[in-house]
């Protein structure tokens, strides 16, 4: 898999969510959102909604935040892999993040961070209005 950079637009998403739906089904077989790995924060001082992807940075903060190296940077494609037997989830890559685009999920006791589906990331197909794209 090659390097599959996003952009993202937080004016033109309007909160509906698929993408979060998108990314649950892929990952999970089922909608769930809490395993999602792209989440929409709601801004309400702004009034925005914000998508949350990572953003595959060099050097990454997350990894070089991770006291047990639990996360891994892919060289090629530049994904985040996360190692879940190392995870004690510390959340230092959590703080470490300049997107916010990782995220510790209580209710599945599991660090997630966008993989891009292997390749063909689910969630874009559904962001009708632009506001996850893939960068040109």
């Amino acid at each position: 898999m090659s390097r599959m950079e996003f952009q993202v637009a937080s004016i033109l998403c309007t909160g509906c969510r698929l993408c979060e739906v998108a990314c649950s089904l892929f990952h999970r077989g089922a909608v769930n959102p809490e395993g999602a790995r792209v989440w929409v924060v709601e801004d309400w001082d702004r009034s925005l909604y914000e998508p949350h992807i990572c953003q595959l940075c060099h050097p990454t903060p997350c990894t070089q935040a991770c006291p047990l190296d639990a996360l891994t940077q892919e060289a090629e494609a530049g994904v985040i892999r996360v190692e879940a037997a190392l995870c004690n989830g510390c959340l230092a890559c959590v703080q470490a993040c300049p997107y916010g685009a990782i995220r510790w999920s209580d209710a599945l006791n599991e660090l997630l961070v966008c993989d891009r589906c292997g390749g063909e990331p689910a969630c874009l197909p559904f962001c009708h209005r632009g506001a996850l794209r893939a960068a040109p």
